[in-house]
């Protein structure tokens, strides 16, 4: 039965067994049907782009980044001011999630993703995996493990497209060892974040971050473990989408809303404006 409250949406989580060595995320889709990729994926275009997309942003803004010194730093500001990347959203606070799964209206009923992610698939933000997932962003649209596989992890790095790669790596980590494992690239991972801007923090947001399928213009793969609603019977976080606009009103009496969670301040007039008029 689809959640028509917060506390019907309260009773599905308490249904979920905690286990050690392992956390709980959560992100919010207005539409139950929403593809789990990031939004540099939705377009053939974007993803065939990424690498300009990435120096352009910079290049034209340059006072913005000075203080992002690693490429992770940069997407999470890129992903912060729109600019597609290959970040995903999560949050450690499911009520912020089900906010996202009825801000928007629409035809279609929303959706809460419960991910259980193993301790060791979940990374800080100094993490080499993470540093490796995040250069490939600098890559052209050409890079490609296919062919590499198979490779002892010697003869894997002595490629051309992997010694580019560490070369991007080693420009903000130049302690960082010439080894990639092969496995790594082709990587989703999960990472915390350093708690640089007011909406990672309202938002008690984390991120997943995707390496490529082989070649660059295709996604890593989310292990569908992870994800409670796929894997676990007996729970559902389906939202009635009639009951959207009853959840928001709900939320905002406990203090989750437009206004808190984007403290920017067009997003506080905004708030306030629709509030009060």
């Amino acid at each position: 039965m689809a959640i028509n409250s917060i506390s019907d949406f309260v009773r599905e989580l308490q249904k979920i067994p905690r286990l050690r060595e392992s956390e709980l995320f959560f992100r919010g889709h207005s539409d139950f049907e929403y593809k789990l990729e990031p939004s540099i994926y939705r377009n053939k275009r974007l993803i065939s782009n990424e690498s300009k997309l990435f120096k352009e942003f910079i290049l034209r803004t340059p006072t913005d980044f000075l203080n992002e010194k690693s490429a992770l730093e940069k997407l999470v500001k890129m992903q912060h001011y729109g600019l597609p990347t290959r970040l995903l959203d999560l949050t450690t606070n499911a009520l912020v999630a089900l906010y996202f799964a009825c801000s928007s209206k629409g035809k279609r009923d929303g959706n809460v993703v419960v991910f259980r992610i193993p301790s060791d698939d979940i990374k800080y933000y100094d993490s080499d995996t993470v540093s490796i997932l995040s250069n490939i962003a600098k890559r052209p649209s050409s890079f490609s493990v296919e062919k590499l596989r198979n490779l002892e992890i010697v003869a894997f790095n002595e490629q051309g497209d992997i010694a580019y790669l560490l070369h991007e790596i080693k420009e903000e980590k130049s302690y960082f060892q010439s080894i990639i494992n092969p496995k790594d690239i082709e990587r989703v991972v999960a990472v915390k974040v350093k708690q640089s801007n007011n909406r990672i923090i309202k938002q008690s947001g984390a991120f997943l971050i995707f390496g490529i399928n082989g070649r660059k213009n295709q996604p890593a793969k989310i292990p569908n473990e992870w994800i409670l609603n796929l894997d676990m019977k007996g729970v559902d976080f389906r939202i009635d989408n009639e009951s959207k606009d009853k959840i928001i009103d709900e939320l905002n009496a406990v203090g989750i809303n437009e206004s808190t969670l984007f403290p920017e301040l067009e997003n506080q007039a905004k708030y306030l404006k629709k509030h009060f008029g």
